[in-house]
């Protein structure tokens, strides 16, 4: 019994660590992080210009990661501009958006009234009133307070430009001295601890964020291609979008493209909506086919507990959380994990 109250004490010590980590600790660290990450991944490159070409290796890999910024910096540049592009047409085309959706709203409110017997106009006058209630909290409360916050969206702004600067001079350092501070820290016995655990995370959770963050291009681009294929003047901003929401497990694609096709079979265009659907089944089926291949059963981890780290997560850490409640987890699993064996030693 003690021994069972004394693994409960470990577990949740280690679950408060790694919150409290999670929470004050990475945010302030994370362009250092970020800083030996890139350093890791493209110092095989810069060791090997530095041994053809003669380039001392800070150069070359500065070199290399201004082109890889660069390179990440025009594919989002490329999509940012589609993407606001068709926001500016969804917002001109917004009025005749809001007939269509007034005309779908007369034409349910008919078939209830020829079903209940309640009378169309009390249905569409319910509807219409929560719309319009909705409308004026809108402007009441989101409009001046995106307004109100504008200064402080120009704050964020100037940070992750100031973020942005320190990780390129955390990286120069770390790339001049990385031999030295790598022998350095092997000479702290807690060195190996975290290398194990670190190992332990790069297998488990690296193969996890990247199945994942694999899914979801995957699933993107289909939903784009798709919608385009359709002839949908929104492909890009819609394809995103699910590719994200497809993110969350309890959302998924299904939130988006079920209703929307039910939506278009009830208003005439039936094969556009059957069409969605297909859409839906397809990436559904992907989903379903491409994790067990990516992740297989390395997780040890129950989809149950995977699915409350994504909820709890996203109410202790915000949107990150997606990716932070899952990580937390398996940190916690690896440290108790690391524990244990040591005791056993």
């Amino acid at each position: 019994m003690r021994s069972g109250y004394k693994e409960i004490i470990m577990v949740t010590g280690i679950a408060a660590a790694v919150f409290l980590g999670m929470k004050f600790i990475l945010p302030v660290v994370i362009p250092f992080l970020l800083a030996w990450f890139l350093v890791r991944l493209i110092m095989p490159a810069a060791a090997w210009l530095e041994a053809k070409l003669h380039i001392k290796r800070v150069m070359a890999g500065g070199f290399l990661l201004v082109l890889l910024t660069a390179a990440v910096g025009i594919i989002l540049y490329l999509l940012g501009s589609q993407l606001i592009l068709q926001i500016c047409n969804l917002m001109a085309n917004f009025d005749l958006y809001m007939g269509k959706a007034e005309q779908f709203v007369e034409n349910c409110c008919t078939v209830v009234e020829k079903n209940t017997g309640i009378h169309a106009q009390a249905v569409e006058k319910f509807i219409y009133d929560n719309m319009t209630l909705l409308e004026q909290r809108i402007q009441v409360y989101a409009v001046p307070g995106m307004l109100k916050n504008s200064l402080s969206y120009l704050k964020s702004i100037l940070e992750w430009l100031g973020v942005v600067l320190i990780v390129f001079v955390s990286f120069m350092l770390i790339l001049k001295d990385y031999d030295k501070l790598r022998d350095g820290l092997k000479k702290y016995g807690v060195y190996d601890r975290i290398h194990k655990i670190n190992a332990a995370m790069q297998s488990l959770g690296g193969a996890w964020i990247r199945a994942q963050l694999l899914i979801i291009l995957i699933v993107t681009v289909i939903c784009v291609t798709g919608l385009w294929l359709l002839g949908y003047p929104y492909a890009l901003l819609m394809g995103i979008t699910i590719g994200l929401l497809d993110a969350l497990p309890f959302i998924g694609t299904g939130t988006v493209l079920i209703p929307w096709g039910a939506f278009l079979m009830f208003t005439g265009e039936f094969w556009y909506g059957v069409c969605l659907v297909v859409l839906f089944l397809i990436t559904n089926t992907l989903r379903e086919f491409l994790e067990p291949k990516l992740i297989g059963d390395r997780m040890g981890i129950y989809p149950i507990a995977m699915v409350a780290a994504v909820y709890i997560g996203i109410c202790i850490y915000g949107v990150f959380g997606v990716l932070l409640g899952p990580l937390s987890l398996m940190l916690v699993i690896e440290i108790r994990r690391e524990l244990r064996n040591e005791q056993e030693l």
